[in-house]
């Protein structure tokens, strides 16, 4: 078993010139997290797994 090691806090120089926009972003693309997504990672992991059939060396989750 190993034991980890403390390190030493690293200050961040942070660039004046660079202006990071404030509030939310809004976006007209549909949620990542939908039920439409799901399907569409399903079906593709099937797809995959069909394609691949005949072969032993990939894993897809």
């Amino acid at each position: 078993m190993t034991i980890a090691q403390s390190l030493p806090l690293v200050e961040s120089h942070v660039n004046p010139e660079i202006i990071f926009p404030q509030g939310q972003f809004w976006s007209d693309e549909p949620p990542l997290e939908s039920n439409l997504h799901l399907q569409q990672i399903i079906l593709l992991i099937q797809c995959l797994e069909w394609w691949w059939r005949e072969r032993e060396d990939y894993f897809a989750a």
